[in-house]
């Protein structure tokens, strides 16, 4: 099939004239049809071709995919001339009451006896943090010089009372400084700044009347505290409140008149207190969502009207009692009306649960008086039960 030719070539020689050299080539004739019939093109003709052959939907995506990028490069630079620079706040993603940032004035493990140091620190930036610090009354002087302060927490230490009275303080923390005296100044203004107050941890004993004069109060958390008696219609005032806490304590009597109500209530924690009615429940807080309810001595007869009105209500109840030396009624221990010795074994567990003493072991380990035995761990103020 192949032909034999023969080509001359001259291969040039160093020293003398060229050599003629010949040599015998075989061509394939279907290679030689192929050859001559389809040139190679030139290289910018075949990226012409390949660039027709691309699918349109795949240039179409290049397209937009720049396009995006543009956009996004628009946007960067319409935020920076608007002024949102690193040095401004833009946006935050944590909780709407704490503004956290490179503004924030620490004070560790001091002893304050004056406001002096107080005023030093104020002027660093909007939070301030006090942690471990010796003040025997964080009072009127020290918020007044807190006028730049938007949060202010003070944690650990010692700081038995804080006599409240700022009109710039939109977050006050106090937390585990063995506080049993909050008291509010009177003021013709009421103190509509103050939208969030904790005071958790603490030896609080009684809910000063003068908090319905904090009416910008949006969530006010007293849990782990030592409270006994709370009325709710000191509270009534407060329009804008949507959470309230007053989980773990000893609370025996929560009371609010017929005519009193929380209107704006979403939220309310009462667990782990010694309460056996709740007559106030659900008709003062006719916007409630949710309620936990767990960790009390509840009589039978309130918790089968309760279970009634969460459904009716369409409230949502968290959580569910599984050590019950009662009867478990809707997920809640419940006990008959006459005290038992089930009760008072329940009244002293609950006192173990909330008190907070050297005198306590930090680690103990008994088994309950269920009918099938479960092993419970406590470590400090936290029980597990097994």
């Amino acid at each position: 099939l192949a032909d034999a030719t023969k080509s001359t070539i001259y291969r040039p020689s160093i020293t003398g004239p060229a050599i003629k050299v010949e040599r015998t080539v075989k061509h394939d004739p279907v290679q030689k049809r192929s050859s001559t019939a389809a040139p190679t093109k030139p290289r910018a003709a075949r990226i012409d071709n390949d660039r027709r052959r691309t699918p349109a939907s795949n240039r179409n995506m290049f397209t937009e995919t720049a396009r995006y990028r543009d956009v996004i490069l628009v946007f960067v630079i319409v935020l920076l001339l608007a002024g949102c620079l690193p040095d401004q706040v833009c946006g935050r993603a944590v909780p709407h009451h704490r503004r956290r940032g490179d503004r924030v004035g620490r004070l560790q493990n001091a002893t304050l006896t004056n406001a002096a140091l107080i005023s030093t620190m104020a002027q660093l930036g909007g939070e301030m943090v006090l942690e471990g610090c010796q003040i025997e009354n964080f009072g009127p002087t020290m918020f007044g010089l807190l006028q730049g302060t938007d949060c202010l927490t003070l944690r650990g230490g010692f700081i038995p009372a804080v006599t409240f009275n700022s009109h710039a303080l939109d977050t006050l923390v106090v937390e585990a400084t063995d506080l049993s005296v909050f008291e509010i100044v009177p003021s013709d203004v009421p103190y509509a700044k103050l939208r969030v107050l904790h005071i958790t941890r603490n030896a609080l004993e009684r809910l000063t009347p003068a908090v319905a004069s904090l009416v910008g109060l949006k969530r006010l958390d007293l849990s782990q505290n030592r409270l006994t008696y709370v009325d709710l219609d000191i509270l009534s005032r407060l329009e804008r409140l949507r959470d309230l806490d007053l989980s773990v304590n000893r609370i025996v009597r929560l009371d609010a008149s017929p005519d009193r109500q929380l209107p704006g209530l979403r939220n309310l924690w009462v667990s782990y207190n010694r309460l056996r009615t709740f007559r106030a429940f659900p008709g003062a807080f006719p916007a409630l969502d949710t309620v936990r309810l767990i960790g009390n001595a509840w009589s039978c007869a309130w918790v089968d009207r309760a279970r009634a009105d969460i459904i009716r209500h369409g409230i949502t109840a968290f959580g569910a009692d599984y050590d019950c030396p009662g009867e478990r009624q809707g997920g809640l221990c419940c006990y008959d009306d006459v005290a038992s010795e089930d009760e008072e074994q329940h009244e002293d567990r609950l006192d173990r649960f909330t008190t907070n003493g050297p005198e306590h072991d930090d680690l103990a380990l008994r088994a309950t008086n269920r009918s099938t035995p479960a092993v419970g761990v406590i470590y400090g103020n936290v029980e597990i039960f097994l």
